[in-house]
């Protein structure tokens, strides 16, 4: 995996972060200590893993990495992670208390439910969707779920993913005045964006008219 919770820091870094903090301290105290941010498990980094950007931390025990799925690649995997990393460090941050996340789980009840990249569901209920390769962004369903089941949102998009992020922002901003969150793969930087919420977007059957099928369906 990319990124791991530091006990000596008191939240979540990435490898290349760990690298960077150990060599301006001249000392490997910087690389012990390391837990998986989904199951808690503890994980060794691995210094060597400058060519295996998903490789630098590895649960101990051998299991399986937490972050993998089949349905997503590396590139939406990546973003992702970065993703969960922002949003554990700045929610910790801001509200002083433990923070759950996962990746890869339900918002809503069965037969009407959605599943999120990021969901966090405590102390906020705050999910997070990135998107790649995605056709459709189905925000309608989406934020309609997320909203009905008091979720926030992050609406992620990789910079070389299906959609020109600069398009899909300009049509939002047709019925609401917000902003995406975008990542850069070639050096890991985030911008998260605004968040929706059910005050800030509308999302009533009239107002996805006014948006394309590819973004409202």
């Amino acid at each position: 995996m990319l990124v791991a919770k530091s006990e000596k820091l008191g939240r979540i870094v990435s490898g290349p972060e760990v690298c960077s903090l150990t060599s301006k301290n001249h000392h490997s105290i910087l690389t012990e200590g390391f837990a998986c941010p989904i199951c808690e498990k503890r994980v060794v980094y691995h210094q060597d893993s400058f060519d295996q950007t998903n490789e630098y931390f590895r649960h101990i025990d051998g299991s399986s990495d937490c972050f993998r799925t089949e349905s997503a690649s590396d590139e939406h995997r990546i973003a992702t992670e970065v993703t969960l990393k922002r949003l554990y460090n700045r929610i910790k941050e801001v509200t002083g208390e433990p923070v759950e996340i996962d990746v890869e789980k339900w918002i809503g009840i069965r037969r009407k439910f959605i599943i999120v990249d990021i969901r966090v569901s405590s102390p906020l209920r705050v999910a997070a969707e990135v998107y790649y390769k995605a056709d459709h962004l189905a925000l309608g369903r989406k934020l309609n779920t997320m909203f009905a089941n008091n979720y926030q949102a992050y609406l992620i998009f990789h910079r070389d993913g299906r959609h020109n992020i600069d398009k899909v922002e300009r049509h939002i901003r047709r019925i609401a005045p917000l902003s995406v969150g975008r990542f850069n793969p070639e050096n890991l930087e985030l911008k998260l964006g605004d968040i929706f919420s059910e005050q800030q977007i509308n999302l009533s059957r009239s107002h996805r008219k006014r948006l394309p099928n590819y973004i409202a369906i």
